[in-house]
């Protein structure tokens, strides 16, 4: 059975527009399913991409060591597992702990794009 981490991005945009409902749902949600025990679930730095925010990024635990100054707690890293979700909302979220946590089944049409441009505030 895999194990996650999962983060809520903090930026300003994303609780502006709902990131701490977000990380709310998705607390009760592991904790209602039992998923604690699988799922770290953490507040992490601004990930760049605001305008499609609330951001979330689950990455499989795969046993790497942790490195204190890595980024990938405000940054995609690429890696294998990882998944990056824009534009969350607690009902997305009740879903993504549902499917993607406790099925291994990431939800492809919920996923960010990353190079989608912000729009122009012209």
């Amino acid at each position: 059975m895999k194990r996650y981490r999962l983060s809520v991005c903090k930026g300003s945009t994303c609780k502006a527009g709902g990131a701490d409902a977000v990380y709310a749902t998705a607390r009760e949600a592991l904790t209602e399913k039992g998923l604690v025990p699988r799922c770290e679930l953490y507040r992490g730095g601004c990930y760049g991409f605001c305008h499609m925010g609330p951001n979330v990024v689950v990455r499989e635990e795969t046993g790497r060591k942790r490195d204190p100054l890595s980024p990938e707690d405000y940054q995609l890293m690429g890696w294998d597992g990882e998944v990056y979700y824009s534009e969350m909302t607690p009902e997305k979220m009740r879903r993504v702990v549902a499917e993607h946590i406790a099925q291994d089944a990431p939800i492809p049409e919920l996923f960010g794009q990353p190079d989608t441009p912000a729009p122009d505030d012209d």
